[in-house]
């Protein structure tokens, strides 16, 4: 099945949405929602452009984008078949078990790559997609090294990736519910896909305590609308 960018759908993978960027934050901190010219609280700074708010993440013909004052990872782009590539190396020696939507990683030294499918896709607002499973808990040893990867290849939304302390249900502001779980679990949003390729970025953290945790996009809104996710670490 192709999805309606062109991107592959094939058993147990969903070429169609996220990878990741490298973006460091330091547990607690939150590197900021709203940009110049829009009120913000304390610590707050940074996803809304310059004067200029751009609902849930929406890029319109303009070209506005949700990062705005130098706040977003540059993001590279990758075609389809770079993106299975990743997917693929990402599945080697992990448990995937449809039937309780639970993914296992057991390794210290985990790829976890998540896909933001497009609305479109599946016509039940937005989710994440990892390893073929909607939304589903991922189960990480304690004191594992997760490198994230995120590809945005959904056409005309920014999409980002985080691990929080937050809980479900979410508001529109889910990123301000809670804090950053571990340093570097923070990707800001990047740039939907485009005629050149699906915009990817990359980060890396570590599990440094057990817990249950909850993986989001922290673009306003998209939290609410289904893309959440439970991480547990054991």
């Amino acid at each position: 099945m192709m999805g309606r960018s062109g991107w592959l759908v094939g058993a147990g993978l969903l070429v169609a949405g996220v990878l990741v960027g490298v973006v460091a934050a330091n547990q607690g901190v939150r590197p900021g929602i709203l940009g110049a010219g829009v009120a913000a609280g304390p610590g707050v700074g940074g996803m809304m452009g310059s004067g200029s708010l751009v609902a849930m993440g929406r890029v319109g013909s303009g070209g506005s984008s949700m990062m705005g004052g130098g706040t977003s990872a540059a993001a590279a782009t990758w075609t389809p078949r770079q993106v299975q590539q990743k997917v693929r190396t990402s599945e080697r020696g992990v448990t995937i078990n449809r039937a309780t939507n639970t993914i296992t990683y057991r390794g210290h030294q985990d790829l976890l790559v998540p896909l933001a499918a497009p609305a479109a896709l599946h016509l039940k607002g937005m989710q994440w997609e990892i390893d073929g499973l909607i939304n589903p808990t991922v189960v990480v040893p304690s004191g594992a090294r997760v490198t994230v990867d995120l590809v945005n290849a959904d056409q005309g939304y920014l999409h980002g990736f985080e691990v929080t302390t937050a809980r479900a249900p979410f508001g529109e502001m889910a990123m301000m519910q809670g804090a950053v779980a571990f340093p570097g679990a923070l990707i800001m949003p990047i740039p939907p896909e485009s005629h050149g390729g699906a915009p990817h970025a990359q980060t890396v953290f570590t599990t440094t305590a057990s817990g249950t945790y909850s993986y989001i996009c922290p673009v306003p809104g998209h939290a609410a609308m289904g893309m959440a996710g439970t991480l547990r670490v054991s």
